[in-house]
């Protein structure tokens, strides 16, 4: 039996910060979401295996609380979550928790190891970055201290290690048993497209397929798991008496010789509620139709900018003529759209974001995400400011929701660049218009209580 303790920090100002390894970010809302490569890790342990499992931020402990409970602890291995947008505070954490638990072999998890630089610079603070949670020997990581400390699948654990493997590009199939949902289902923990408060977190693919550059998740090759690893899933979740489901892929759907078989299992057997990320390049009439009928009642796609040429400098190859079928066909089947946008991506212009900001109102969609553009590590946007002489550790507590300020562009400061954002959250949700179309949709009292708590921390949070 292997004792696993899995660690997330509290957060400044009780900060819905979310500590993902493709991205870190401030929750724009009132949402907190589950901590899926955490979530990942349970399912890889055998059966007898205990967890402990501790999140400072969704259950809003003070430090003293936090180290109170820490003093408390007794296991094998610790699992500790980092964020590129509190690095600071977390870091001091994890000294904190090192020098309690100090006999314990430590791993992290974060966005920031997607830096080489920070990588190197962590492993004389730990046992092992975990890159890919869906592949990990967790009793022989416990084990690191008197076995040589690896390698072990899914770790970094030397400083000369390929990251990725020689394979990095190569689709993945992973297999890995069913996360433990009841130790995820606390009361803090919201999403904000959600029917039904109670939810659960799903994966059915770890990675993404596309490169683009200014984005984290472009840095882990795809993994795809089994349609019957996620049917048995399925049916855990079931039985703990949930109806919504979050499908937190980077592109649902991709893979789609997995994805068809498993939507239809779920029209003919299941009566879930969900919702998604996915790719308009993905979603034709056809697909979106299956997703519909097997529950899913909000898309979220990725529209970033208003133009196709300035998407394309960071290997975004994305069609608007394609997009706008994507969401036509969404409003017919009466499912609810959300549209990500990034503002102040390199060398756009006042008029370029002004452009982005105006098409996001234009477009029938029920919600809007304005994320201002973020050096988040591994990627293009991050090694050109190292190459112009900035440190990893220069560039960090940046988010897209611009709480820290903004690095900006040669056209913008970053002040502008959030002003701008602040600008669109409120021009897109304060219409009339969009008000009255949320309420239309709106389909029970918990729904209307989820909805309008998330309109009003949205607006709340512009400055």
């Amino acid at each position: 039996m292997t004792r696993v303790l899995l660690i997330i920090p509290p957060s400044p100002d009780n900060r819905h910060i979310a500590r993902f390894s493709f991205q870190s970010y401030e929750s724009k809302g009132n949402y907190h979401l589950q901590p899926k490569e955490l979530m990942a890790i349970t399912g890889c342990l055998a059966e007898k295996d205990e967890v402990t499992f501790i999140d400072g931020t969704c259950d809003k402990q003070s430090e003293a609380e936090f180290l109170s409970k820490i003093d408390r602890l007794d296991g094998d291995i610790v699992f500790f979550s980092m964020s590129n947008t509190v690095w600071k505070s977390d870091y001091r954490y994890l000294h904190e928790v090192k020098s309690r638990l100090a006999d314990i072999p430590i791993y992290v998890q974060g966005d920031i190891f997607l830096d080489k630089d920070a990588r190197e610079f962590i492993l004389s603070e730990c046992d092992g970055v975990v890159f890919y949670p869906y592949m990990l020997e967790v009793a022989e990581m416990a084990g690191a201290r008197q076995n040589g400390g690896g390698p072990y699948p899914g770790v970094y654990t030397a400083s000369d290690q390929t990251f990725f493997g020689h394979h990095s590009n190569r689709l993945h199939h992973i297999s890995s048993g069913i996360p433990r949902h009841d130790i995820f289902l606390k009361s803090g923990y919201r999403f904000p497209f959600a029917k039904h408060k109670k939810f659960a977190t799903v994966v059915t693919t770890y990675g993404c397929p596309f490169v683009c550059s200014y984005c984290g998740s472009a840095n882990l090759p795809p993994g795809i798991r089994p349609t019957g690893s996620i049917l048995e899933e399925l049916r855990h979740i079931e039985a703990l008496g949930v109806k919504e489901l979050w499908f937190y892929d980077s592109t649902f759907g991709f893979y789609k010789k997995e994805t068809v078989p498993l939507l239809e299992e779920m029209a003919r057997r299941h009566n879930f509620s969900w919702s998604t990320f996915t790719n308009h390049q993905i979603c034709t009439p056809d697909f979106l139709k299956l997703m519909n009928d097997a529950g899913c009642h909000t898309v979220i796609l990725g529209v970033d900018s208003a133009s196709e040429k300035n998407l394309k400098t960071f290997r975004r190859n994305s069609t608007l003529t394609k997009l706008e079928l994507a969401i036509a066909t969404a409003n017919d089947l009466k499912m609810n759209i959300c549209a990500d946008f990034i503002l102040g991506l390199e060398n756009e212009t006042r008029s370029d974001v002004e452009k982005t900001i105006s098409y996001a109102l234009k477009l029938p969609i029920d919600y809007a995400s304005f994320n201002v553009i973020v050096p988040t590590p591994g990627t293009s946007v991050s090694e050109k400011l190292k190459q112009q002489g900035a440190s990893i550790f220069d560039l960090v507590n940046f988010d897209s929701l611009g709480k820290a300020g903004n690095i900006g562009n040669k056209h913008l400061s970053g002040d502008e660049i959030i002003a701008l954002r602040n600008r669109a959250v409120k021009k897109f949700y304060l219409r009339p218009r969009h008000l009255a179309r949320r309420l239309m949709k709106t389909t029970s009292f918990e729904h209307f209580q989820i909805q309008f708590e998330e309109m009003a921390a949205i607006v709340g949070k512009v400055r």
